[in-house]
């Protein structure tokens, strides 16, 4: 199975038989700016600000549910290869490494720029193909 992911969805390619297979998982992560804080009573005063710490928590957490929604999704496998434009397959490598029970044998990370369905498929055919 190769798996391209970034931040927003994440495509499972799965070839069996010379048939190919893609399954969409979106990551429902939050993309957003913190935004917020309200004015002083004072006039310009300091804006209160929103605390970053927050926003950057649900953000560790949005990511991990994403990793093991992809990673459940991807048990079936008997080989995963991992490919994509950002860091998103960085994290989800770490993921895959921390979880003892995740039982497909990694068998590569890549970066691709963004790609159609046909590329990713071709990508993973020959991947696969020459390893």
């Amino acid at each position: 199975m190769g798996i391209w992911l970034d931040f927003r969805s994440a495509n499972l390619i799965s070839l069996k038989g010379g048939v190919s297979t893609i399954e969409t998982i979106e990551s429902e992560i939050d993309t957003s700016q913190a935004k917020g804080g309200s004015p002083s009573k004072t006039p310009y005063g300091a804006t209160d600000t929103v605390s970053e710490k927050h926003y950057l928590e649900r953000r560790k957490r949005e990511e991990k549910a994403y990793y093991a929604r992809i990673m459940k999704a991807a048990v079936k496998a008997d080989e995963v290869f991992l490919f994509g434009p950002a860091e998103a397959k960085d994290g989800l490598l770490k993921a895959i490494k921390g979880d003892n029970n995740f039982r497909p044998a990694f068998k590569g990370i890549e970066t691709a720029d963004s790609m159609t369905d046909n590329q990713k498929v071709a990508r993973v055919r020959e991947f696969f193909e020459s390893n």
